[in-house]
C-alpha cells in the first residue's frame, strides 16, 4: 500500500532533485522512494555489521602463543 506525503523543500533543491530523477528515468516520487529505501537499506546492513562486530569482540580472537603470566606481565 502506498501514501501520499506532501514535502515543503527550497525551489533550488527542488529542481534539482528533479533533474535527478530524469536523469534516471524515473518520476520524481520513485526516484525519492528509491533514495530513501537504498538509506535504509545501508542502515540496515551497517547495524547488522555492527552486531555481527560486536558479538565477535565478545568471544574474542585466537592469535595463537600462550597467555603471559601475570609475573612477567608486572615484573620491573
Amino acid at each position: 500500500m502506498t501514501r501520499n506525503v506532501t514535502l515543503r523543500m527550497r525551489e533550488d533543491l527542488l529542481t534539482e532533485l528533479r533533474h535527478r530523477a530524469v536523469d534516471a528515468r524515473m518520476s520524481l516520487s520513485a526516484w525519492i522512494t528509491s533514495v530513501l529505501e537504498d538509506r535504509l537499506q545501508r542502515d540496515r546492513d551497517f547495524e547488522r555489521a555492527r552486531r555481527r562486530a560486536l558479538k565477535r569482540l565478545e568471544v574474542g580472537f585466537r592469535l595463537g602463543g600462550e597467555p603471559a603470566a601475570r609475573e612477567d606481565l608486572h615484573a620491573r
